[in-house]
Protein backbone atom coordinates (compact mmCIF):
# COMPACT_ATOMS: atom_id res chain seq x y z
CA UNK A 1 0.00 0.00 0.00
CA UNK A 2 2.52 2.66 0.78
CA UNK A 3 4.38 1.57 -2.62
CA UNK A 4 1.50 2.55 -4.46
CA UNK A 5 0.76 5.63 -2.41
CA UNK A 6 4.60 6.73 -3.00
CA UNK A 7 4.34 5.96 -7.00
CA UNK A 8 0.80 8.35 -7.22
CA UNK A 9 2.38 10.98 -4.97
CA UNK A 10 5.64 11.42 -7.43
CA UNK A 11 3.14 11.01 -10.62
CA UNK A 12 1.06 13.80 -9.09
CA UNK A 13 4.33 15.52 -8.52
CA UNK A 14 5.65 15.09 -11.71
CA UNK A 15 1.81 16.31 -13.21
CA UNK A 16 2.11 19.48 -10.78
CA UNK A 17 5.73 20.45 -11.96
CA UNK A 18 4.58 19.99 -15.99
CA UNK A 19 1.55 21.73 -14.98
CA UNK A 20 3.99 24.49 -13.36
CA UNK A 21 6.28 25.16 -16.25
CA UNK A 22 3.36 25.33 -18.52
CA UNK A 23 1.25 27.92 -16.90
CA UNK A 24 4.70 29.84 -15.99
CA UNK A 25 5.46 29.84 -20.03
CA UNK A 26 1.72 30.33 -21.14
CA UNK A 27 1.84 33.58 -18.28
CA UNK A 28 5.42 34.92 -20.22
CA UNK A 29 3.92 34.21 -23.54
CA UNK A 30 0.27 36.30 -22.55
CA UNK A 31 2.69 39.21 -20.91
CA UNK A 32 4.41 39.02 -24.57
CA UNK A 33 2.09 39.64 -26.44
CA UNK A 34 0.19 41.92 -24.19
CA UNK A 35 3.36 43.85 -25.01
CA UNK A 36 3.51 43.81 -28.45
CA UNK A 37 -0.45 45.01 -28.52
CA UNK A 38 0.11 47.62 -26.27
CA UNK A 39 2.99 49.02 -28.62
CA UNK A 40 0.59 48.89 -31.94
CA UNK A 41 -1.20 51.86 -32.39
CA UNK A 42 -4.67 51.26 -31.26
CA UNK A 43 -6.54 54.50 -32.98
CA UNK A 44 -9.38 54.51 -35.19
CA UNK A 45 -8.03 57.98 -36.86
CA UNK A 46 -10.44 59.98 -38.22
CA UNK A 47 -11.05 60.12 -42.33
CA UNK A 48 -7.93 62.12 -43.98
CA UNK A 49 -9.60 62.38 -47.24
CA UNK A 50 -13.33 64.35 -47.45
CA UNK A 51 -14.92 67.53 -46.93
CA UNK A 52 -13.18 68.99 -43.78
CA UNK A 53 -14.63 70.90 -41.01
CA UNK A 54 -13.60 73.47 -38.85
CA UNK A 55 -12.96 72.18 -35.47
CA UNK A 56 -12.02 73.91 -31.79
CA UNK A 57 -10.01 72.57 -29.85
CA UNK A 58 -9.26 73.29 -25.78
CA UNK A 59 -5.64 71.96 -24.98
CA UNK A 60 -4.59 71.89 -21.54
CA UNK A 61 -1.47 74.16 -20.16
CA UNK A 62 -0.65 73.55 -17.40
CA UNK A 63 2.21 76.48 -17.78
CA UNK A 64 -1.04 78.99 -18.34
CA UNK A 65 -3.09 77.12 -15.47
CA UNK A 66 -5.90 76.66 -18.49
CA UNK A 67 -6.58 76.19 -21.65
CA UNK A 68 -5.28 77.38 -25.06
CA UNK A 69 -7.87 77.63 -28.21
CA UNK A 70 -6.85 76.06 -31.45
CA UNK A 71 -8.82 75.76 -34.26
CA UNK A 72 -7.96 73.38 -37.53
CA UNK A 73 -9.82 72.11 -40.81
CA UNK A 74 -10.12 68.71 -40.49
CA UNK A 75 -12.25 65.53 -41.94
CA UNK A 76 -14.51 63.76 -39.62
CA UNK A 77 -16.90 60.72 -39.82
CA UNK A 78 -20.76 61.24 -40.58
CA UNK A 79 -21.85 59.38 -37.26
CA UNK A 80 -22.33 61.86 -34.52
CA UNK A 81 -20.49 59.57 -32.22
CA UNK A 82 -18.13 58.35 -33.98
CA UNK A 83 -17.33 62.14 -34.90
CA UNK A 84 -17.08 62.66 -31.54
CA UNK A 85 -14.23 60.21 -30.88
CA UNK A 86 -12.61 61.45 -34.22
CA UNK A 87 -12.14 64.89 -32.37
CA UNK A 88 -10.95 63.87 -28.69
CA UNK A 89 -8.27 61.33 -30.69
CA UNK A 90 -7.19 64.36 -32.65
CA UNK A 91 -7.41 66.67 -29.36
CA UNK A 92 -5.00 63.89 -27.48
CA UNK A 93 -2.80 63.76 -30.56
CA UNK A 94 -2.51 67.53 -30.32
CA UNK A 95 -0.83 67.52 -26.54
CA UNK A 96 3.37 67.70 -27.11
CA UNK A 97 4.95 63.90 -26.87
CA UNK A 98 6.25 64.57 -23.27
CA UNK A 99 2.57 64.79 -22.16
CA UNK A 100 0.75 62.93 -24.30
CA UNK A 101 0.30 59.49 -22.32
CA UNK A 102 -0.49 61.92 -19.37
CA UNK A 103 -3.08 63.39 -21.74
CA UNK A 104 -4.19 60.39 -23.05
CA UNK A 105 -2.32 60.50 -26.58
CA UNK A 106 0.59 58.00 -27.04
CA UNK A 107 -0.93 55.03 -25.95
CA UNK A 108 -3.59 56.21 -24.30
CA UNK A 109 -7.43 55.32 -26.68
CA UNK A 110 -11.12 57.24 -26.89
CA UNK A 111 -12.75 53.91 -27.09
CA UNK A 112 -15.74 54.97 -27.82
CA UNK A 113 -17.90 58.25 -26.83
CA UNK A 114 -21.88 57.85 -26.31
CA UNK A 115 -24.56 60.26 -26.73
CA UNK A 116 -27.15 60.70 -24.33
CA UNK A 117 -30.17 62.68 -25.24
CA UNK A 118 -29.29 66.37 -26.39
CA UNK A 119 -27.00 67.78 -24.05
CA UNK A 120 -25.32 64.69 -22.75
CA UNK A 121 -21.88 62.78 -23.57
CA UNK A 122 -20.30 59.50 -22.00
CA UNK A 123 -16.81 59.38 -22.36
CA UNK A 124 -14.94 55.79 -22.42
CA UNK A 125 -11.35 56.14 -22.54
CA UNK A 126 -8.90 53.08 -21.94
CA UNK A 127 -7.27 52.19 -18.71
CA UNK A 128 -3.94 53.97 -19.35
CA UNK A 129 -5.43 56.81 -19.69
CA UNK A 130 -6.23 56.56 -16.09
CA UNK A 131 -3.05 54.88 -15.29
CA UNK A 132 -0.48 56.64 -16.76
CA UNK A 133 -1.78 60.15 -15.95
CA UNK A 134 0.06 62.82 -13.85
CA UNK A 135 -1.45 62.80 -10.21
CA UNK A 136 -2.22 66.71 -9.28
CA UNK A 137 -5.17 68.51 -8.87
CA UNK A 138 -4.28 70.82 -12.43
CA UNK A 139 -3.38 68.82 -14.12
CA UNK A 140 -6.61 66.34 -13.50
CA UNK A 141 -8.59 69.37 -13.55
CA UNK A 142 -7.12 70.75 -17.53
CA UNK A 143 -7.30 67.27 -18.62
CA UNK A 144 -10.78 67.45 -17.84
CA UNK A 145 -11.61 70.83 -18.89
CA UNK A 146 -9.73 70.02 -22.25
CA UNK A 147 -11.98 66.91 -23.00
CA UNK A 148 -15.50 68.84 -21.71
CA UNK A 149 -14.45 72.45 -23.48
CA UNK A 150 -13.70 71.05 -26.65
CA UNK A 151 -16.74 68.76 -27.12
CA UNK A 152 -19.09 71.83 -25.67
CA UNK A 153 -17.07 73.92 -28.78
CA UNK A 154 -17.84 71.57 -31.36
CA UNK A 155 -21.48 70.54 -30.34
CA UNK A 156 -22.68 73.01 -28.04
CA UNK A 157 -25.85 70.98 -27.06
CA UNK A 158 -23.35 68.55 -24.97
CA UNK A 159 -23.66 70.55 -21.94
CA UNK A 160 -22.64 67.40 -19.36
CA UNK A 161 -19.80 64.85 -19.79
CA UNK A 162 -18.91 61.77 -17.82
CA UNK A 163 -15.85 60.02 -18.58
CA UNK A 164 -15.53 56.47 -17.99
CA UNK A 165 -12.14 54.02 -17.63
CA UNK A 166 -12.61 50.91 -19.45
CA UNK A 167 -16.50 51.22 -19.41
CA UNK A 168 -16.50 51.46 -16.24
CA UNK A 169 -17.16 54.15 -13.52
CA UNK A 170 -13.57 54.82 -11.49
CA UNK A 171 -13.38 57.04 -8.50
CA UNK A 172 -10.76 59.31 -9.95
CA UNK A 173 -8.52 60.40 -12.63
CA UNK A 174 -5.38 59.75 -11.03
CA UNK A 175 -6.49 60.67 -7.36
CA UNK A 176 -8.04 64.37 -7.53
CA UNK A 177 -10.24 64.46 -10.34
CA UNK A 178 -13.46 62.90 -9.41
CA UNK A 179 -14.77 60.83 -12.30
CA UNK A 180 -17.88 59.37 -10.49
CA UNK A 181 -19.29 63.04 -11.50
CA UNK A 182 -20.77 64.48 -15.02
CA UNK A 183 -18.88 67.84 -15.56
CA UNK A 184 -21.23 70.29 -16.99
CA UNK A 185 -19.57 72.89 -19.87
CA UNK A 186 -20.61 76.31 -17.59
CA UNK A 187 -17.51 74.70 -14.71
CA UNK A 188 -14.82 74.84 -17.19
CA UNK A 189 -15.64 78.59 -18.21
CA UNK A 190 -12.98 79.53 -15.64
CA UNK A 191 -10.18 77.47 -17.45
CA UNK A 192 -11.51 78.44 -21.27
CA UNK A 193 -11.28 82.48 -19.89
CA UNK A 194 -7.68 81.50 -20.20
CA UNK A 195 -7.63 81.16 -23.46
CA UNK A 196 -9.79 84.19 -25.00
Amino acid sequence: MTRRVLIMFVILLVIAAGLGWYAYHLKKRVALEEQRLAQQPRSVLAPTSGPTTLVTFFIASEADGGLRRMQENMPLPEEHSERARALLQALFAKYPARTQSARGGGDSDVRDVFLLGTDTAVVDTSSSFADSHPSGVLAEELTVASIVATLNANYPQIVRVKILVDGKERETLAGHADLRRFYTAGEMDNFAKEAK
